[in-house]
């Protein structure tokens, strides 16, 4: 795993909340204390793989493969369906039980999801919290070297002036 990319297991579970949430070593088994996925300020997109687990509570559980997620800004879960702007693109992977999101991580706060799954129906409510102000690099360094390779090309071309066309 790469530090742009950040692994979730969504695992069903017979508690209260019917689910608990595994993210490195947090685990969470309530909306209250489910482990928040966090970006840095100007730390670029990153990659979120959700996977569902199969176990003796339902091995059939697999997101929805019309709209896997409800993300919207803030910390409270989301009541109706769409994908906030920052969430550039989604797939479904292995039978329904891999989603991968691209979070541009543009603007700093919470967005709340909702996980919508197929033949498992407690909801699910995490919280992804963003960074946000991604810049690009910083193109200072670029304009030193295109500085230093044109006063370099003058040079050259000076001394090739002088030695092959100058008049002696």
């Amino acid at each position: 795993m790469s530090n742009k990319e950040k692994d979730v297991e969504l695992i069903p579970d017979s508690g209260a909340s019917g689910w608990k949430v595994k993210h490195g070593n947090n685990v969470g088994i309530s909306p209250g204390n489910y482990p928040k996925i966090d970006f840095g300020a100007n730390s670029g997109p990153h990659l979120v793989v959700f996977k569902i687990a199969d176990n003796s509570v339902s091995s059939t559980a697999t997101f929805n493969k019309t709209l896997p997620m409800w993300i919207q800004k803030g910390s409270t879960s989301p009541t109706s369906s769409g994908m906030d702007s920052q969430i550039a693109d989604w797939a479904i992977f292995d039978g329904g039980k891999t989603l991968v999101i691209l979070d541009t991580n543009t603007a700093a706060g919470d967005l709340s999801y909702r996980v919508k799954a197929d033949n498992y129906t407690p909801v699910l409510d995490p919280i992804i919290r963003n960074g946000g102000t991604t810049t690009p690099p910083s193109y200072e360094a670029s304009y030193w070297v295109i500085g230093g390779v044109a006063l370099l090309a003058f040079a050259l071309g000076m001394f090739v002036h002088r030695q092959f066309f100058a008049t002696k």
